[in-house]
């Protein structure tokens, strides 16, 4: 009997050391206890210091993009990138409107436009922005801007700036929570107004926008001439004084464009189709873009701000122009705020004309709201011979010297 307990005892001992080398093995191995299979045959043992194969859970990369304008996805498919329509929106706007800028210029701009994009649908196949040909530095010249849409069809990019079929068609396919049908519908009206167009809605031969002087009606500020470049037609001008509160010229939408903080080029859209164009301001009013604003209220004020380049000014103003929806309405003829701007050449000089009285380069303007220029009561007198612009000395005004403009309100 001792015996046999002495051999059970034994077994019992062998038995487990040999079932603990077992799941030593399975343990070293990282297979499972009980596996069939040959041992380390699809399992190759983990050398020690080797760190285990887990997923990688940090930040993870953005997926590489596409030349087709989106970038590729887990599976490869494509999805929409803003970045890549940003670049897209940029070689666009150098194509269709580089050539155009540098007119304005009268050189190349030295930057590549300045992208931004204000509006994107919840599903992001939508967007919705702004571009603009920065003015090159030392530049006096109104920035060359436009509107872009896109839309992401077919794993691409369709984008398309305003002035073209293409942006029109956009524009009237966005969703409206992205854009309300007025404002596409004032878009596409923008977007087909040419700078003949927009003359005969500011010289009376058109139904027009009634516009005013950017500033508040009654209060009068100095003009000076806004574009050097010397190309004509004139195009832009300048305007300072007052209390320096920028107003709009006339009902209509704005845009903000080179949007950096409070600085901003502004442009207002008005419902005929044509734009007024508002640069150099500071503490521009943030407004999202399509806002509508009524005539008169405040934009901005004057300052010298360069976030769309250009020279620097001497002084703080609002430099101010008119706009279709691909180049300059010329000023000469154009009916503002009561004044008839006129322009000469050699040099390229702007100036005002209310009845008999002209103000030029260095004079002041009264502001007298959206009404139609008119001859002022009690200017009866015949103009002297050769009293046209140029004449006398600039910095003034002509004819009726006597008087300021503030007289003539």
């Amino acid at each position: 009997m001792d015996r046999l307990n002495a051999g059970a005892v034994i077994f019992s001992i062998v038995t487990g050391l040999a079932l603990l080398a077992i799941v030593e093995r399975s343990v070293l191995e990282g297979g499972p206890i009980g596996d069939s299979g040959q041992a380390g045959a699809d399992r190759p043992l983990n050398k020690p210091g080797a760190r285990a194969a887990l997923p990688d859970r940090g930040p993870q990369k953005p997926a590489p993009s596409r030349p087709d304008g989106g970038a590729t996805g887990g599976g490869g498919a494509a999805v929409p990138d803003l970045q890549v329509l940003t670049s897209q929106v940029r070689d666009l706007t150098v194509a269709q409107r580089g050539a155009a800028a540098r007119q304005e210029y009268g050189v190349a701009a030295d930057r590549p436009p300045l992208v931004l994009v204000s509006r994107v649908s919840r599903d992001r196949t939508w967007a919705f922005g702004t571009t603009a040909v920065p003015v090159p530095a030392g530049g006096s010249a109104i920035p060359h801007v436009a509107l872009f849409a896109a839309h992401w069809t077919a794993g691409r990019w369709q984008p398309a700036l305003s002035g073209t079929t293409a942006f029109a068609g956009l524009v009237g396919r966005m969703p409206p929570a992205l854009m309300s049908p007025s404002e596409a519908s004032l878009l596409r009206r923008h977007s087909a107004t040419t700078a003949g167009q927009g003359t005969s809605t500011t010289n009376g031969t058109r139904v027009g926008d009634g516009l005013m002087l950017p500033w508040r009606v009654g209060a009068a500020w100095t003009l000076g001439t806004g574009d050097t470049a010397g190309a004509r037609p004139l195009s832009a001008l300048a305007f300072w004084g007052g209390d320096g509160r920028v107003a709009a010229a006339a009902d209509g939408r704005l845009y903000r464009f080179c949007a950096e903080g409070t600085r901003g080029f502004v442009m207002v859209i008005h419902p005929s189709g044509l734009a007024s164009a508002y640069y150099r301001m500071r503490d521009v009013v943030q407004l999202r873009d399509g806002s509508v604003v009524k005539q008169g209220d405040p934009l901005g004020r004057t300052g010298a701000e360069l976030p769309c380049g250009g020279a620097p000014a001497p002084r703080d103003e609002v430099r101010f122009a008119l706009r279709g929806a691909t180049e300059a309405v010329p000023l000469d003829g154009a009916q503002i705020g009561g004044w008839i701007f006129r322009e000469r050449a050699r040099p390229l000089l702007g100036y005002a004309e209310r009845g008999l009285l002209q103000v030029l380069p260095g004079g002041r303007l009264a502001n007298f709201g959206p009404v139609p220029p008119t001859e002022p009561p009690g200017t009866d007198e015949e103009p002297s011979p050769g009293a046209r612009p140029g004449t006398p000395p600039a910095g003034g005004t002509q004819k009726r010297s006597s008087k300021s403009a503030d007289e003539e309100q």
